[in-house]
C-alpha cells in the first residue's frame, strides 16, 4: 500500500470539532477549583449527553458549562444557560444605555392626567 492511496473500509478521521459528552464532562472538571460530587458531574453529562444528541456545537456547550461552573447553579439548568451562551446579544448594544435616575415630573398634570 502506498502513503497516499486512501485506506480501505470507508475509515475516515473524525471532523475537528466533534466532542464527546464525557470529553466536555472531563474538561468541567479540570476547570473547576475542587472535582465536583459524582451526582454532580453524572447529572452534568446527562444533560450534555442530550444536547450534543441534539446537534449543539461543542463551542455552546462549553460555554454553558462555563456559565454553569461560576454560577454554581443546579446540573438541570444547564440547557438554558447553554441557550443563554448561543442567543447572548453583543456586549456593546447599537445605540449606548445611559441610566437615568427616576425624578419627579415638573408638571405633575401634564404626566399624570390628574389622576393623583
Amino acid at each position: 500500500m502506498d502513503l497516499g492511496d486512501t485506506p480501505s473500509g470507508g475509515a475516515s478521521a473524525p471532523a475537528p470539532d466533534t466532542v464527546s459528552a464525557q470529553q466536555l464532562i472531563a474538561e468541567y472538571a479540570a476547570a473547576c477549583a475542587h472535582r465536583p460530587p459524582k451526582d454532580v458531574l453524572g447529572h452534568l453529562g446527562r444533560e450534555v449527553r442530550k444536547l450534543v444528541d441534539e446537534g449543539i456545537a461543542p463551542a455552546h456547550i462549553r460555554a454553558g458549562l462555563e456559565r454553569h461552573r461560576t454560577k454554581g447553579l443546579h446540573p438541570s439548568t444547564l440547557p438554558s444557560l447553554v441557550h443563554e451562551a448561543m442567543n447572548a446579544t453583543s456586549a456593546t448594544p447599537t445605540a449606548p444605555v445611559i441610566h437615568r435616575a427616576w425624578t419627579n415630573p415638573t408638571d405633575v398634570e401634564a404626566a399624570f392626567g390628574g389622576d393623583l
